[in-house]
């Protein structure tokens, strides 16, 4: 498959949208405490070779870089306007045939890509082609009947699950997070362990928890509305009530991720 044709499950406009930048700010703020401490327990103060896959603007490669001091390290990205605002070395391309040779990396991070990918076990044994022979790849999987509000009405409650069958027929799988062992096994990968993390509005910021669905509405309002044939102010309504949710220190929103080690 080749980047050209890449669309990422129908929302390739989405994941370009300028709200991209600042939903991967907001998610790094309120996810990075969590994964740093999971990365250290599993990898240690110090990183070997390291590729962020997918890496966006490269919020979580800055972290990384700065945390752990890799001895060497790159990004790898489908979209130039992303790569821009990242810190170098970077390289634009295709995540199914990355520019890269066999056994390239000691670590590999896929994080926030899986669900909008109509074929992420391809992708999965790309990854597995690029990691040395003691490597590992860390994964960041989402699954969306795993975020949780407190709110008065079912349509906002069960927002996501109306959601993800709809995106399935464009090829975008929303509850990527409960297949993502049997896809890992299926692209070669044998040993394989789990942490969740959750992101909740009792430990994490608050408004930086509510900044991440502030731009998941603005980048998606529109695509949701035509994937639902609900009319877009009423899509952005949900969003708002969600908003508030998080917002509300009296009510309970929480996000579940799974962090995911892979190991040929």
């Amino acid at each position: 498959m080749s980047g050209g044709n890449l669309d990422y499950g129908g929302q390739r406009r989405n994941m370009e949208d300028e709200s991209m930048r600042g939903t991967l700010a907001a998610q790094a703020n309120v996810i990075w405490p969590q994964e740093r401490e999971i990365l250290k327990r599993r990898h240690g103060p110090r990183l070997g070779r390291v590729l962020d896959l997918a890496c966006g603007t490269g919020e979580i490669l800055r972290r990384v870089r700065d945390e752990f001091r890799p001895r060497f390290s790159t990004g790898l990205d489908l979209f130039r306007g992303h790569l821009l605002l990242s810190r170098p070395p970077v390289v634009q391309g295709d995540g199914y045939r990355a520019p890269f040779r066999d056994g390239s990396f000691d670590l590999i991070l896929v994080r926030h890509v899986l669900q909008a990918l109509p074929d992420p076990v391809a992708l999965l044994r790309e990854v597995r082609r690029l990691l040395a022979p003691k490597g590992r790849a860390h994964l960041l999987v989402e699954d969306y009947a795993a975020i949780l509000f407190d709110v008065p009405d079912y349509e906002t409650a069960d927002h996501f699950r109306e959601v993800a069958p709809r995106f399935r027929d464009r090829g975008t799988d929303l509850y990527q997070g409960r297949r993502i062992v049997r896809h890992l096994r299926e692209a070669g990968f044998t040993r394989i362990a789990v942490d969740p993390l959750l992101v909740d509005n009792l430990n994490a910021d608050r408004e930086q928890l509510a900044l991440v669905f502030h731009y998941w509405r603005e980048g998606y309002a529109a695509i949701l509305s035509e994937v639902t044939g609900r009319p877009k102010a009423e899509i952005r309504r949900r969003f708002a009530a969600m908003i508030e949710n998080v917002r509300d220190p009296g009510r309970y929103a929480a996000w579940l991720l799974l962090a995911v080690d892979a190991r040929p």
